[in-house]
């Protein structure tokens, strides 16, 4: 039998992290009382094949669930990522082939075992269900939902009003991930609340077939380095769970000072009033953001590496920024020579992959954010194509460069 959980644990379950929970009353005693073992599903569609830091704020979820004593199933949307969730963008998302999703379906294995534990979990593929439907089996699923319900959608109501297209294969997509409840007999589907539509179209589905209502679950959305929400589709922007521990440390010190509120209440599991006590002294002015800031980085990394490895970043990143010393991992980039005996900084930049036009480059080395083996350019800087330059744009990347 599961564990019953306390009212304070409920309530920061129910609380922390939550955008919506529906039926909040009915999920709460279901919990509460512990009578009996509840199939809590969530889906991720591997459209990348990297998992980030704002997906593990619904895994923990399911990780004290599982603590709970409850079923987590983890579902991969091995055929719903070949159509593509719906968005408000102009252009539908791309088709995807079966074997370029299942390449990026493997990688999400360790990724999810990462937050939540193996043997408190099951991972199902899609394709044990939808691997044998036919023509009729779709059409029987498209006759339960109408057109005007599609349509209520967002996403969908926003290219409407713009009198952009909406491909046959977009209003699919809520209806297979629909199903998907039904085929494992979901009592709880949990998503982010992008995904609000397509869990209330399971619950509509599951009552159609005689099954019991799913309750459902949505958790905020994390915001990524760029301050807008983070997206396995934006990759420069995303915190990774597979970021090495420095990296991890050095992109959550990079965040935008107003988003640490989110990244305490949503991506760590400090005890909340040590939360509320950070908050209120930054608030205060009694904590300074960087001491904040510090704090939230360790934190996150020693939930997804060590508290060893947190030390250890901690200690590299003082290093690099307080002491300007250089990290001891810089990449190296291949530059062709073209035959030149010399080339322009903001060339180079270009050249070199390391910023994406002549106007980006331009403006780091303006705002004195390029140098040169430790050394500030300025625009009408030339380096000879000899050595093994080290370049460093922006606060903390670096490259160094070798001639081919």
């Amino acid at each position: 039998m599961p564990t019953r959980p306390t009212e304070r644990e409920l309530d920061e379950f129910l609380t922390r992290g939550m955008s919506e929970v529906i039926v909040r009353e009915d999920l709460r005693e279901l919990l509460a009382s512990g009578e009996r073992r509840l199939r809590i599903k969530q889906g991720f569609d591997p459209t990348q094949p990297n998992l980030h830091i704002g997906h593990s704020v619904g895994l923990r979820k399911l990780r004290t669930l599982a603590e709970w004593g409850h079923e987590i199933v983890l579902i991969v949307g091995d055929w719903t990522t070949q159509i593509g969730d719906p968005t408000d963008k102009d252009d539908s998302r791309p088709m995807r082939s079966h074997d370029e999703v299942m390449a990026n379906a493997r990688t999400y294995l360790d990724q999810f075992h990462l937050v939540v534990p193996k043997d408190r979990s099951r991972v199902v593929f899609q394709s044990e269900w939808f691997g044998t439907f036919g023509l009729r089996d779709v059409i029987e699923l498209a006759s339960r939902f109408t057109v005007q319900q599609m349509l209520a959608r967002e996403e969908f109501r926003k290219r409407q009003a713009a009198g952009t297209p909406i491909p046959i294969k977009d209003l699919l997509y809520p209806l297979l991930q629909a199903y998907d409840s039904v085929a494992i007999e979901a009592d709880v589907e949990a998503g982010g609340t992008d995904q609000l539509f397509n869990l209330l179209a399971g619950r509509e589905l599951q009552a159609m077939v005689g099954q019991r209502s799913q309750n459902i679950y949505v958790t905020h959305l994390l915001e990524g380095l760029d301050g807008e929400r983070m997206s396995k589709s934006k990759p420069a922007t995303a915190i990774w769970l597979t970021d090495p521990p420095n990296e991890m440390f050095g992109k959550v010190m990079a965040i935008h000072d107003d988003l640490m509120p989110h990244y305490f209440e949503w991506a760590t599991e400090m005890p909340m009033d040590e939360v509320r006590g950070l908050l209120d002294g930054l608030a205060t002015g009694n904590v300074h953001p960087r001491e904040a800031k510090e704090r939230l980085a360790r934190q996150i990394v020693t939930e997804l590496h060590s508290a060893a490895a947190a030390n250890a970043a901690a200690a590299a990143f003082g290093r690099q920024f307080r002491e300007g010393e250089r990290p001891a991992d810089i990449p190296e980039v291949r530059v062709p020579t073209d035959g030149a005996t010399s080339i322009a900084v903001v060339d180079l930049l270009v050249r070199a992959s390391l910023v994406k036009s002549k106007g980006e480059a331009r403006r780091l080395v303006e705002q004195r954010g390029v140098k040169v083996d430790d050394a500030l350019v300025e625009l009408t800087t030339e380096l000879p194509l000899t050595g093994r330059p080290v370049i460093q744009y922006g606060k903390r990347k670096y490259a160094r460069i070798t001639w081919s």
